[in-house]
């Protein structure tokens, strides 16, 4: 269950949290973490876990980097991890960013999309709890370094509830969000939502502002994923005029922005009847479908449907909700929010997130959608090649607790 109030809350030094041994890594349960898909390797960035004790939200935040190697196959219950956060961690305690891959910054990979962008969320010192005033951090992948950037240009202030995506470019799109007393460290200050759509340019490092003409409602919580030239933003959570914190976005209204005529448009979409959600994951899988999974929907509860899919391809949009099997109980997913979602090859691969049917439950799995039969399977098996897929971070949602 995610909750809109909470009556306090502690964030703890939390470096990390994992199972481990001489042979064995293991990643921790955690939630509002960030993913992104360079060269088949699956790099996994901080994210946190919570509970209440004495009428006080104490907040774990992590500051690990992992990833899983997707050139090879593997089981869920078994995932081969690699964990790089004792000489390569996140310079910071990260939870709620948001990720994306762009140009390097190194005169040697300024051409090659190797480098992941790590943005906005809470960021907090290592060893105290203060949030840094830096709002982006770059991983190399190649060089495995971290390098705090240089960018001209006006940028975004530091928020939550925001996905990015990255395109051919080297551009980064990061739409919305929203600033309260947890981003700012202010008790006083007020939720703001935006709907502002800040591009940072990889190949120049710089900031700009799409256009605001004919631009959605200040959300944040939704999903954006890009098809072709195509930026759609689907769900989340909006401001309310009738005195609730907030109301969600009509999902069946879908705002839609061409990167390439910088361009806002709004579609309305038809076909099976779904439910309103904020906190969900959206990936673009092979045949051209939008596929969500989760999401929160009115009075904090599990979306009804937890596995719903968007035809991009017919017109107007078709929404659909597709009829899954599965090949062990174990292999499906609960119901779940704050959690990441990529595609690689024909999987839709679901990782962590906040188990909505529990209160205070993280999940430390992952499960395997194969998108051509609609099965949860329990075996991931590489195509050859693999194609891998960025459609920056998968995740990272918001939503108050």
């Amino acid at each position: 269950m995610i909750h809109s109030k909470i009556i306090g809350f502690v964030i703890l030094f939390f470096s990390f949290f994992c199972f481990e041994n001489a042979e064995t890594f293991i990643p921790g349960a955690r939630y509002a973490h960030s993913v992104t898909l360079v060269d088949n390797k699956l790099y996994f960035f901080g994210g946190q876990i919570s509970e209440i004790n004495q009428g006080q939200e104490l907040i774990h935040i992590y500051d690990q980097l992992f990833y899983l190697d997707v050139s090879s196959s593997f089981n869920i219950e078994s995932p081969s991890w690699t964990d790089l956060t004792a000489s390569k961690r996140v310079p910071v305690r990260s939870s709620w960013s948001t990720s994306s891959v762009g140009f390097g910054i190194q005169s040697s990979n300024n051409h090659d999309k190797s480098t992941i962008y790590l943005i906005g969320g809470l960021m907090y010192l290592i060893n105290q709890n203060a949030l840094v005033t830096d709002v982006i951090y770059a991983f190399d992948t190649k060089s495995q370094q971290w390098v705090l950037p240089v960018i001209n240009g006006t940028g975004p202030n530091r928020r939550r509830g925001v996905q990015a995506v990255s395109d051919n470019t080297g551009k980064i799109y990061y739409f919305g969000g929203n600033s309260d007393y947890i981003t700012t460290g202010s008790p006083t200050a007020n939720v703001t939502r935006y709907n502002t759509l800040n591009i940072l340019d990889t190949a120049q490092l710089s900031w700009s502002i799409g256009s605001t003409i004919d631009a959605p409602s200040p959300r944040e919580g939704y999903s954006a994923t890009l098809f072709i030239n195509l930026i759609i933003f689907i769900g989340g959570r909006e401001n309310s005029y009738n005195g609730q914190p907030f109301s969600l976005v009509n999902i069946s209204q879908i705002p839609v922005y061409d990167t390439q005529s910088s361009k806002w448009y709004l579609t309305t979409v038809g076909g099976a009847n779904v439910s309103n959600r904020h906190s969900h994951s959206a990936i673009l899988a092979q045949n051209d479908l939008i596929i969500i999974y989760g999401g929160v929907s009115e009075g904090g509860v599990p979306a009804p449907q937890q596995l719903i899919a968007l035809n991009i391809t017919s017109s107007p949009y078709q929404w659909i909700v597709p009829t899954t099997s599965y090949l062990s109980l174990y292999a499906m997913p609960p119901p779940l929010s704050l959690h990441s979602a990529t595609s690689v090859g024909k999987y839709m691969i679901i990782a962590f997130g906040n188990i909505t049917n529990i209160t205070r439950s993280a999940s430390l799995s992952i499960y395997l959608l194969d998108t051509t039969n609609w099965t949860w399977v329990t075996t991931f098996q590489p195509s050859n090649p693999i194609n891998t897929v960025n459609i920056g971070n998968n995740l990272i949602l918001l939503s108050h607790i």
